[in-house]
């Protein structure tokens, strides 16, 4: 009884927590909070109550490491949440930079020429050698070059959805942004379905539905039509991801008629019990990695350093810290953690054990800061925008280490806000000293 009350517990906490973020209008900060949250509670749950789950990985060390593990978890929320308080004031919203159109229309040439050839390139590779587009393996998108070069076209299919949307543009722009998003669309599809990453999908949802819904609270209250059509899409999406994730097993080529000739009755997960199939989703593993590293004791500041520096960059092979954790407990090397990934708040135990809690507080709420200073301009498409392509990756940060937060901010949030300038021939001005906004001007 007790352990149900602790979780139910830390979900009273964290809603709490989103809902004071949402009315903030910090749509951000939620979204990572409930990635977080999403990321322990069913590894919480299955850990207690269905202990033969973790027992299939080699993870399972009695109930009362659960406590220790509880303990961590809800204090890394707890400081986390109260530091946020602290340097987000309730009714304080800054304006960095100034977004400002330039003379020119040459920008968006370029953007539109930079997308094209993306497209081309990518697709003859992709044609070239679709057998590397599996699901499975380390490359399972044919190679850590073409991993690069989609993740900037995923950016410019975002962006061209955004032009499409933003009806300062002129109709002629609009149409045109409209009709190449759905031949890049497509061609995303096309990649993400044959290597089975179910994941992309879903954050390429999220990001356009962030920059449909933010603020969200003002979009409950305002326009629910919205909030409905979202849903009934959620809907159709889920269904979709719950058919390529029996498809990506089976050893086949995957493509838009499998998913559409899919048939329920054939799926090996079709007869599991519900509550291994609710609970063994991409999302059980993750946090595994603190009780793994609570039982073996691993905690390496040093280590943790390293794998950060290293890993903020590309192109260094250097181990990410779920890589040694999973080796640990299961003799395994694989280089994404043999599927296991990360959950963020592990990190500060790995660093300096139990007081992680407050290493997880300041480091998150720094990477989120940095994040967020790029949606604070003067334009509020333009914000809109940026934190659509923050809500891209922000799940994958949340599933992962600080240096995800550092790699991805140079990579996709920087290369993304040139592009997203390009396409919208702007050009920034930085303020030497942020200024407040009033929020009747949002």
């Amino acid at each position: 009884m007790l352990p149900l009350f602790l979780i139910l517990l830390l979900s009273l906490f964290v809603f709490y927590s989103i809902r004071v973020m949402l009315k903030r209008d910090h749509d951000l900060h939620a979204l990572a909070f409930l990635t977080l949250y999403i990321y322990t509670v069913f590894a919480q749950i299955g850990y207690v109550y269905f202990p033969e789950l973790s027992q299939l990985y080699g993870v399972y060390y009695g109930q009362t490491l659960f406590y220790k593990y509880w303990t961590f978890m809800f204090l890394s929320f707890l400081f986390t949440f109260l530091l946020y308080l602290k340097i987000n004031p309730k009714g304080q919203r800054k304006q960095s930079y100034l977004v400002k159109p330039t003379s020119r229309n040459y920008g968006e040439y370029i953007f539109y020429s930079i997308v094209i050839l993306l497209y081309v390139v990518l697709n003859l590779y992709f044609r070239q050698y679709r057998g590397l587009f599996e699901y499975g393996g380390g490359n399972s998108l044919g190679g850590p070059w073409f991993g690069i070069g989609f993740w900037m076209f995923t950016l410019c299919s975002l962006i061209l959805y955004t032009l499409f949307r933003d009806i300062s543009n002129t109709l002629r722009k609009r149409i045109f942004s409209f009709l190449l998003f759905l031949f890049c669309a497509t061609f995303f599809l096309q990649v993400t379905i044959a290597a089975g990453t179910r994941s992309s999908i879903l954050y390429f949802f999220i990001s356009i539905a962030f920059f449909e819904l933010t603020p969200l609270m003002k979009t409950i209250k305002f326009n629910k039509r919205k909030i409905f059509t979202f849903i009934l899409a959620c809907s159709l999406l889920f269904s979709i991801l719950s058919s390529l994730r029996t498809l990506r097993v089976q050893g086949e080529d995957i493509d838009f008629s499998s998913i559409a000739n899919y048939d329920s009755t054939e799926s090996r997960f079709a007869f599991e019990e519900f509550s291994a199939s609710i609970l063994l989703q991409d999302y059980y593993l993750p946090s595994h990695t603190l009780f793994v590293s609570m039982q073996y004791n691993i905690v390496d500041p040093f280590e943790v350093i390293k794998s950060n520096l290293a890993n903020s960059l590309i192109g260094i092979d250097y181990p990410l810290l779920t890589i040694i954790i999973v080796e640990k407990a299961t003799g395994i090397t694989d280089e994404r953690g043999a599927g296991w990934a990360y959950h963020y708040f592990v990190e500060g135990y790995n660093a300096i054990g139990f007081l992680g809690i407050f290493y997880n507080a300041l480091f998150w709420n720094l990477g989120m800061l940095l994040w967020i200073w790029l949606s604070q301009s003067n334009n509020i498409i333009h914000n809109r925008a940026i934190l659509s392509i923050s809500a891209l990756v922000i799940m994958i940060v949340m599933r992962s280490q600080t240096s995800a937060f550092i790699q991805f901010y140079w990579l996709i949030l920087l290369s993304g806000s040139v592009l997203l300038l390009l396409a919208n021939n702007s050009s920034v001005a930085f303020l030497r000293k942020m200024r407040p906004i009033n929020k009747r001007d949002e």
